[in-house]
């Protein structure tokens, strides 16, 4: 790695007043009901989600209000007071808590060639049109405000970070969707010497949330870089904000899967079909959680109104093979493919993902052919699939909270 150009790198950024953070962080919608600006404009018109209008989709219609988006919308929100300019580049420390997770990671620039160098690495496709369209909205917009959420294996960082975090944050507030968030500015020199030091002995990132931010930031920094032969790669078009969060830190939820018929077969012939080739146990039990996995290699199974426990012998199980060996993939090529003809998962109209936050008791509650609970992927699981190169299937992984947008902003001029 050239030491002159690194991974991760302090940063110049605005950030949100104490007043008006709770009310300017929000964690972007991917589309809107009719109606949603004009309400939102009026109950809340700092938040960070009028800024983006223009590149979330609307649901029916929608009324063209006479007010600024975008660019033009954010200037005069830094013209209000309503953020502040952290002249000096600096790491912070970002912490969000759901009341179930809490997960606290290093805020900086991140080089964006190393995506394409593979010093970023992926475990999910991203869509053609999608990193086209974030392309578009960063060149228009000249500013990053929705940070990539990356993880590292290294644990050095750890017990800085809970030095750091021991003092009074700059920021703490309740967001709008109930995470806590708290923002610590590292300072000090011999402090960030110690932290750049962690940070340069990192070999890889892994993308957690954010495929298609990581991808869009390598794209326009190609497109620029390629307009401005002269440029050093120090420039902040090369580099996109990043969240980088300690492996340790993170839990995953599970994306449990839900199907709407059988395939032409009644309840006591998929439960046969299932049981010639895995071991199923019927459950004596009317409460759903007991049928919860406690282990990878195995799952939850309603069919009708009775739950099983579905366990993959060894014999199918390769520990050699980190992608065939995750459980969504298992139930993929054991039961989902051979027994009920869903082939391709991610077209599947047969086929519905359902939340691991979505309480089991309301699902039995529901009328549905199956319903598998799966067990939730590992981190571990996760990086040996990108270190190979190789991407997961559809809804493996679910990281949780979020983050906001709009609370970290970062112009490029």
């Amino acid at each position: 790695m050239n030491p002159a150009r690194p991974l991760v790198r302090p940063t110049r950024i605005y950030l949100p007043t104490p007043e008006y953070a709770p009310k300017v962080a929000v964690v972007p919608k991917s589309v809107v009901p009719a109606g949603y600006w004009e309400t939102l404009e009026a109950t809340n018109p700092y938040s960070f989600e009028l800024v983006m209008r223009d590149v979330i989709p609307c649901e029916g219609e929608c009324a063209e209000l006479a007010t600024p988006v975008g660019r033009k919308r954010l200037d005069i929100m830094i013209a209000r007071g309503i953020y502040e300019y952290q002249a000096d580049p600096a790491y912070y420390v970002y912490r969000v808590s759901d009341g179930y997770r809490t997960q606290t990671g290093i805020v900086g620039e991140v080089d964006a060639s190393a995506y394409d160098r593979g010093l970023i690495k992926r475990h999910e496709h991203t869509r053609p049109e999608a990193e086209a369209a974030l392309v578009d909205a960063l060149e228009r917009m000249q500013a990053n405000s929705y940070p990539m959420c990356m993880t590292y294996r290294h644990a050095g960082i750890n017990a800085l970070i809970d030095r750091l975090t021991a003092e009074e944050p700059i920021l703490d507030f309740l967001g709008q969707d109930g995470v806590q968030q708290s923002v610590w500015r590292v300072v000090g020199e011999e402090t960030e010497a110690e932290l750049e030091s962690c940070l340069h002995n990192i070999e890889a990132l892994y993308i957690t949330d954010g495929h298609h931010r990581a991808a869009a930031g390598a794209a326009l920094a190609r497109e620029i870089a390629a307009a401005h032969p002269e440029a050093t790669g120090l420039e902040p078009f090369n580099y996109v904000m990043g969240v980088i969060y300690p492996s340790q830190q993170l839990k995953l939820v599970e994306y449990n899967r839900r199907v709407s018929d059988l395939a032409g077969l009644t309840d006591v012939e998929f439960v046969q079909r299932v049981s010639e080739r895995l071991q199923v146990v019927r459950l004596r039990t009317d409460d759903p959680e007991d049928a919860r996995p406690q282990k990878p290699g195995s799952f939850g199974m309603l069919v009708g109104d009775k739950w099983y426990k579905v366990t993959v012998p060894d014999a199918l199980r390769s520990a050699d093979d980190p992608y065939g060996g995750l459980d969504v993939v298992l139930l993929n090529n054991l039961i989902l493919g051979p027994i009920l003809g869903i082939n391709d998962p991610r077209t599947s109209e047969r086929l519905e993902y359902i939340p691991g936050t979505v309480p089991l008791d309301y699902i039995a509650g529901q009328k549905c052919a199956a319903f598998f609970i799966v067990h939730p992927t590992k981190m571990s699981q996760v990086a040996a699939v990108a270190d190979r190169g190789l991407v997961m299937p559809p809804k493996s992984t679910w990281f949780l909270p979020k983050i906001s947008s709009g609370l970290f902003v970062r112009l490029f001029d």
